[in-house]
């Protein structure tokens, strides 16, 4: 089994708004610091679909076959206080 590069734009199939905290083994905010967030279902070219969180949780504002892009961004802060960080899927407007 070799690697694949898999490409960091991919256009957005399906989505919704993730309105609770998951569970385990979910590491981010929960009760009062939960905030909801997007999650997208995301075709990388003609390699692949992943399920993958959206910086954007208005669904008003995605659209079917979106461009989106790979980031980074906070997920939580751990036990000794630093920045814990997450993927996601950032929209490209005007794409």
């Amino acid at each position: 089994m070799g690697e694949v590069l898999l490409p960091r734009r991919g256009s957005l199939v399906a989505w919704t708004t993730q309105g609770f905290p998951p569970g385990p083994p979910y590491a981010g905010p929960t009760g009062s610091d939960f905030v909801p967030f997007g999650v997208g279902l995301v075709q990388l070219g003609e390699v692949i679909r992943v399920e993958g969180r959206l910086t954007e949780n208005d669904p008003t504002k995605l659209r079917f076959g979106q461009e989106v892009e790979l980031t980074m961004v906070p997920l939580t802060i751990d036990e000794e206080g630093a920045e814990v960080m997450t993927f996601a899927f950032r929209p490209l407007q005007g794409a």
